[in-house]
């Protein structure tokens, strides 16, 4: 999950420099230099916190947790304030979730506005009238997302909107309310936040006049250690620390038939013994690059009647390749057997199998009824905390949240994980394979 980190200019100056030749540098500067130097944000940003080259409308720095989103959103904002050819006769916008956000984060916060100016521009702030003015004469006013309606009127020239993915009803705010004012001066805007699945965000990220930017919490070369170390230990092997850490998109569908908080709420680190393990496996027709994949799902079963997710060894392969990935499976976990939908493709299916190891066990299955009607009891018993996902499938974790019944692609993950707990915990608990399954 960790990067590599990328290098602020300050740190390229003095690389090359000794730490004996560093010191005497400090030691021969003045207190107003050294503070100049310190609070110059140029020097310290980080690549990912720069402001993007082009003829761009709206900046979205979407990013993990301790990345720096809100120092970058407040220094950058100092520094748009300082420049009057930006401004004109526009004027700043903070928006937040709400007033306290704005307040106690954006504006007053450890790496808000007033903390992150430089000490001969820092604003003057006046919480009761919801104003800052910088020594040029520059203002800001602060909005928040639940009361909407008190943006409507003033003309930005920039706009600064934190946490966006988290405010109720962002498009309607956005497309309403900041957008149609955001026409003064510069006219642009940043966005500073971490993604979450159902955010409307996601579609501004695709219009046109919308630049994006990535980082990971591990790209902060300025984080502590320990706060890294921290993060690591409470969402490392976790779906959700791709959100929290990456700042990725969790994709989700309100229409499927799984959701990510289950799956969280019962994904394990490591299985216990188990009773049997099974290779499912839901074979695509064709093998080039635009068929569907192979669906390759390894699945257990402990003598609790829990079932655990072990691996996904699903891809774009052909006969004898996927035939090969379900016995190396097969082998690697010491499984009972093979259950393999033959619907396309009939006794070659398991023939093709077999032609790789006789010895494997196969069990052929034939689906009989729609996918959403096989799925759903196996989705019920995910739903009753029966089934655990041993560490991040993340491909599959993705298909078994986004897909539902109106879409045409196959969702062959999805398959092969119902046909390899309809083998395990909805079918008889007679033995299927080699006594040492039992063992």
């Amino acid at each position: 999950m960790e990067t590599e980190m990328p290098m602020p200019e300050i740190v390229r100056r003095l690389l090359p420099l000794t730490p004996d030749k560093i010191a005497k540098i400090v030691e021969s500067m003045e207190v107003d230099e050294l503070d100049t130097v310190l609070s110059d944000w140029s020097l310290w940003r980080l690549p990912y916190q720069t402001l993007p080259p082009g003829d761009w409308r709206r900046w979205i720095f979407r990013a993990g947790r301790g990345t720096g989103k809100t120092h970058t959103g407040a220094a950058t904002t100092n520094d748009v304030a300082a420049d009057r050819t930006k401004i004109k006769r526009g004027e700043i916008a903070l928006w937040g979730r709400t007033h306290d956000d704005v307040r106690f984060t954006m504006v007053e916060g450890p790496s808000g506005i007033l903390a992150t100016a430089p000490r001969n521009f820092r604003p003057k702030w006046e919480p009761g009238n919801k104003l800052l003015t910088w020594p040029n004469g520059v203002k800001g006013r602060i909005f928040s997302a639940d009361k909407p309606e008190q943006g409507r009127g003033p003309n930005a020239a920039w706009v600064w909107a934190d946490e966006p993915a988290h405010w109720p009803n962002f498009a309607k705010t956005w497309w309403e309310v900041i957008e149609p004012g955001l026409r003064a001066g510069w006219a642009r805007a940043m966005l500073t936040t971490t993604p979450l699945p159902a955010s409307d965000l996601r579609a501004l990220e695709d219009e046109p006049g919308t630049v994006v930017s990535r980082a990971s919490t591990f790209d902060n070369a300025f984080l502590p250690k320990e706060v890294r170390d921290l993060f690591r230990a409470h969402y490392e092997g976790t779906r959700i620390g791709r959100q929290e850490l990456l700042g990725e998109y969790l994709t989700t569908n309100e229409h499927a038939l799984w959701d990510f908080d289950n799956l969280e709420a019962n994904r394990v680190k490591d299985a216990p013994t188990l009773r049997r393990i099974v290779v499912a496996v839901d074979p695509a027709v064709t093998a080039h690059k635009d068929s569907d994949e192979t669906g390759i799902v390894v699945c257990g079963i402990d003598s609790t009647k829990h079932g655990y997710v072990l691996a996904d060894k699903s891809g774009t392969y052909s006969p004898h390749a996927w035939a090969k990935q379900a016995i190396a499976a097969y082998l690697r976990y010491d499984a009972d057997c093979i259950v393999v939908e033959v619907n396309n493709g009939g006794d070659l299916v398991a023939a093709n199998i077999r032609a790789v190891d006789p010895r494997v066990k196969v069990k052929s299955v034939r689906a009989s009824r729609g996918k959403v009607t096989r799925a759903e009891p196996v989705a019920a018993l995910y739903e009753r905390n029966l089934v655990h996902h041993v560490g991040v499938h993340d491909t599959l974790e993705t298909q078994l949240t986004s897909w539902d019944a109106s879409m045409s692609k196959s969702p062959d993950r999805l398959d092969a994980l119902v046909w390899g707990f309809h083998e395990l915990l909805l079918q008889s608990d007679r033995p299927a394979g080699p006594l040492r399954a039992y063992l």
